[in-house]
């Protein structure tokens, strides 16, 4: 697994770990029901500490994304979970609404603010 964590910057390497992982899957590079490599191996993989490891998958696992087993098998939480799926729209949904306020804030108009949506959107989601 290719993780690119940025060392010069001020976001902790277990969220920059947690977004890279989050990235994997959008991006269909880890699929729904994969197996996650080991804390251990993942460590051992990245040359990060064992506790940043399992921190971002703390992180992970509280978003509904995996699901640990006994013996620190991690794995992708099936995308049929429909009250996970619920679960995270609304938290989506919230994240959105900050990034809206923010943008109003900063005096960013409405047509800026939904070509840059849809351009990130466009990055990771490929018409049918």
């Amino acid at each position: 697994m290719n993780v690119k964590i940025d060392i010069t910057s001020n976001i902790p390497f277990y969220q920059q770990l947690t977004q890279q992982l989050l990235l994997a899957i959008a991006t269909g590079n880890l699929q729904h029901g994969d197996q996650l490599p080991s804390i251990r191996d993942l460590a051992g993989q990245t040359s990060f500490n064992l506790h940043t490891v399992h921190k971002s998958y703390k992180e992970l696992q509280k978003k509904g994304v995996i699901t640990i087993k006994p013996g620190s098998k991690a794995f992708l939480i099936n995308e049929n979970a429909t009250e996970t799926q619920n679960a995270n729209l609304s938290q989506i949904a919230m994240k959105l609404e900050q990034i809206i306020i923010e943008a109003c804030v900063l005096g960013i108009g409405e047509q800026q603010l939904k070509q840059v949506f849809q351009e990130g959107v466009g990055k990771y989601y490929i018409e049918d």
